[in-house]
């Protein structure tokens, strides 16, 4: 950038060139990463609505379930049989998050909470969609 003053005329030139280019970056970088903020997951998953939802800043282990009772811990997925094996590896004071689609039967979540009560973990939570 050529910030000198010109003797003869006594102006101020400016290069406005670099200054564009960096905020057209911002731009950019801003657009993309506000687009990609609603994606937590690559799991297609509805959740339910509630007005009472909570935002938990705990530790947490998530577990989805997706259309087909396909279950997810931590976006790696497993067999409903390999989930007392995989919570024997963590920490049980961590908050363990249930995320199942609307249309999965009420009765396998309700499985799969008796599966992490006997793993030992006390905590344990419901995600939702936060209804405006």
């Amino acid at each position: 950038m050529n910030f000198t003053k010109n003797i003869q005329d006594n102006k101020l030139n400016l290069d406005l060139t670099p200054i564009i280019d960096v905020v057209f970056n911002l731009l950019i970088f801003f657009a993309l990463s506000l687009n990609f903020s609603e994606i937590t997951s690559s799991l297609n998953i509805k959740l339910p609505k509630a007005k009472s939802s909570e935002v938990i800043t705990d530790q947490q282990i998530v577990i989805s379930i997706e259309k087909g009772n396909k279950i997810s811990i931590n976006d790696k997925a497993v067999f409903l049989d390999q989930i007392p094996t995989y919570l024997s590896n963590e920490n049980q004071n961590k908050v363990v998050v249930i995320k199942a689609d609307t249309t999965i039967d009420h009765g396998f979540v309700v499985q799969i909470m008796d599966i992490i009560k006997q793993s030992g973990f006390k905590k344990l939570g419901i995600a939702t969609k936060k209804v405006e």
